[in-house]
């Protein structure tokens, strides 16, 4: 299965935003560089995560964007779910698909089934466990963040 890239970008806008300091906001634009996404679409992603409840965005001289407890706590296939929905995997499972072997077609649930059980796999990981130190450091430091040592968590200069 192929996760679309508003998928991507939602999920790497999660980890970062999990794994800096608890209370800190960071600008649409520093995570759109952070995440090296289209600033465009990180606004959508951030849109998105927002009306779910997973995200605070405010605007403003002490605005940005900042994890919600929720978000810390939601499962990568839960946002997974909400973000890919029932996305077509082959053409006959859209609206306007067209298949001529389409009359009782084993495909479309063999189809449905698996795409459940890729979501149920990614159930038990929870957004807040993903970014660690050593992964988020380079990151953190280029957004003028500093990671402090054996700490899972950047800090703030």
């Amino acid at each position: 299965m192929r996760l679309t890239a508003f998928s991507d970008v939602s999920l790497r806008t999660m980890m970062l935003l999990v794994g800096v300091e608890s209370g800190s906001r960071l600008t649409t634009q520093q995570i759109a560089e952070a995440i090296d996404s289209p600033y465009h679409h990180v606004t959508k992603a951030v849109a998105r995560l927002r009306s779910l409840g997973l995200v605070d965005a405010a605007r403003g001289r002490s605005g940005g964007v900042a994890i919600t407890p929720a978000g810390g706590r939601e499962t990568v296939g839960r946002l997974l779910r909400e973000l890919e929905g029932d996305q077509p995997m082959v053409e006959c499972e859209a609206a306007d698909g067209a298949c001529p072997l389409d009359s009782s077609c084993r495909l479309r649930a063999a189809l449905g089934k698996a795409r459940e059980a890729f979501y149920a796999a990614l159930d038990d990981i929870v957004v807040s466990d993903l970014p660690h130190a050593r992964q988020m450091g380079p990151v953190m430091l280029s957004l003028g963040l500093t990671v402090s040592q054996g700490e899972t968590t950047p800090q703030l200069p």
